[in-house]
């Protein structure tokens, strides 16, 4: 197996319903028409446990006891983890550094310190400023964001946006490195 570089990570956050994975599957797109290997990673912040499949043969070897179980069918492999509980947001990283990928979005993870575009969708939202390492903030009211310091943009106009928020992102983290 080649060595590669760890890819780029980046965050999108904000509060529940307001754009987050919209935003996700326009960046995925753009990103992968461009060739680049994108991954994401999701967190499930509403309690519970994501929807999953049952009664296939790897769901039925975690309900006989198995920690982990997979299934790689002609071109997916899916991965499924019993209990996650004490997995650190770095460490379910590690999973993605054997993968060959460009760039890593990452939904929610609000505390974590990787570069990240912030989502305000109201005023109640503007607390979110208040988070490490933002790069970029996205508002569905362009007044919230007036007199902020990072590069803005309105969220619905995100695909006309997409070059110069990509090029936000990729300089920001090209200038740390």
């Amino acid at each position: 197996m080649q060595i590669k570089n760890p890819p780029l990570i980046f965050q999108v956050v904000g509060y529940k319903n307001s754009g987050k994975t919209t935003l996700m599957e326009r960046l995925i797109s753009y990103l992968s028409s461009k060739e680049l290997q994108v991954g994401t990673l999701k967190h499930h912040g509403h309690g519970g446990e994501p929807a999953s499949v049952k009664e296939t043969d790897s769901s039925k070897h975690l309900q006989a006891g198995s920690s982990i179980s997979a299934v790689q069918g002609e071109r997916e492999l899916h991965i499924t983890v019993k209990d996650t509980t004490s997995f650190e947001l770095d460490e379910l990283l590690q999973f993605y550094t054997v993968l060959p990928l460009d760039i890593l979005l990452i939904e929610g993870y609000k505390k974590a310190d990787y570069p990240k575009i912030v989502i305000l969708k109201d005023e109640k939202d503007m607390a979110l400023l208040e988070l490490s390492n933002i790069i970029a903030v996205g508002c569905w009211n362009e007044v919230l964001a007036e007199n902020s310091d990072y590069y803005t943009f309105p969220l619905q106009k995100t695909e006309e946006n997409l070059p110069a928020l990509i090029a936000c992102m990729v300089g920001r983290q090209l200038n740390e490195n």
